[in-house]
């Protein structure tokens, strides 16, 4: 049988440093490294991960992911903690666990024999699952209506179809405080639903009549969450909505907030005033720079005034500047203002009309998709 090749994951105990000291020295298998995260796990060319009960990113969903890749999973306890430590891993789906004052010989041959009867990799079917279409909405920093543009959006779009409305805005939150919603489910609740028990994400959804929403953290100045469980919680929304609209908030929060590279359509909204039109199509080109120029675009140009001159001085620039790149004219809309100060959806009024096009345009794509 080859060596096993083996990974890894962080961890506070010793055991990782005896076991890799003793592979330097004596052999008996292949470090691949030391794995940091979910992400690198799931990325990493390894055989066998070996993962303790108190690691911050051990849950369910990544051990079956790592199975459902043909990959091990050993779980690290420690005997002094009592029964609780060993029941945790086998909560979250490992069958194989080992002590971690064990011998390091003893480690290798836990990891030969779940090598020898690991799962097969799943072979994905020729009909992958349903994905909703994905909508991310950005800008350049400044109020420039992003979060606005983000709840009109889904609340049009839940009329005809199943959508969900997604803050991933770590930085400066605002749905729970534009629709008038309880700060509690939000974000948070979602991603450890998502990670641990994914069959209760319903228990995280907020509603504003048919539009599920997913409430921001209700404490930015707490740790964020990383941009792959935001992700997690993204694809459990895409697989029971025909249509998620995520707010990414500003660039460049935006570009770590949340996978933006896995997003069906990114609309980057900016004001209608010579400053506003200029960092508008600076944060495309940021974004294009960092998602590529393959990705589906529109910009979107909020607060237009009545002026022809206006309006056609912008879309002169930006035609000028971007090419086959959607543009929506989206009028000055006083009301808004007030719909926003009471908690309510946008009502009938020109922001709503031109919202109601784009929400129309959207909705094709889910048709073609």
């Amino acid at each position: 049988m080859p060596l096993p090749e083996i990974s890894l994951a962080a961890s506070a105990r010793d055991w990782s440093d005896r076991l890799h000291r003793f592979v330097l020295d004596h052999g008996g298998a292949i470090v691949r490294g030391r794995v940091m995260s979910d992400d690198q796990a799931m990325q990493g060319a390894f055989d066998v991960l070996l993962i303790d009960d108190i690691c911050s990113f051990l849950t369910p969903r990544l051990v079956s992911d790592l199975r459902r890749q043909g990959k091990a999973v050993v779980g690290v306890f420690d005997h002094g903690d009592g029964s609780d430590a060993k029941r945790r891993l086998l909560e979250a789906g490992i069958s194989d666990v080992i002590e971690s004052d064990a011998p390091p010989d003893e480690f290798i041959r836990v990891c030969l024999a779940t090598v020898a009867h690991r799962d097969q990799p799943v072979v994905v079917d020729a009909e992958p699952r349903r994905q909703g279409l994905s909508v991310g909405v950005t800008g350049p920093p400044g109020g420039v209506g992003v979060t606005e543009v983000a709840c009109a959006l889904g609340v049009l779009l839940s009329e005809r179809r199943s959508t969900a409305l997604l803050d991933a805005n770590q930085a400066w939150p605002g749905i729970s405080q534009r629709l008038n919603l309880p700060v509690h489910p939000n974000l948070m609740t979602a991603a450890d639903l998502v990670m641990h028990e994914p069959e209760r994400l319903d228990a995280a959804l907020n509603r504003v009549g048919p539009l599920h929403v997913i409430c921001g953290l209700a404490n930015s100045r707490l740790p964020r969450l990383a941009a792959g469980e935001v992700g997690a919680v993204l694809e459990a929304l895409s697989e029971r909505h025909e249509v998620v609209i995520v707010d990414l908030g500003a660039v460049p929060d935006a570009l770590t907030a949340a996978p933006v590279h896995s997003l069906d359509v990114v609309l980057i909204v900016g004001a209608a005033t010579p400053s506003g039109v200029t960092r508008l199509l600076q944060a495309h080109e940021s974004l294009v720079g960092s998602i590529g120029a393959d990705r589906e675009v529109a910009l979107v140009v909020n607060r237009v005034g009545r002026s022809l001159r206006q309006h056609d001085e912008i879309a002169l620039l930006l035609g000028n500047t971007v090419e086959d790149i959607p543009v929506v004219m989206v009028p000055d809309d006083r009301r808004v203002s007030r719909w926003s100060w009471d908690g309510e959806a946008v009502g009938r009024g020109p922001f709503e009309r031109s919202v109601r096009k784009l929400a129309s345009i959207l909705e094709k794509g889910v048709d073609d998709g």
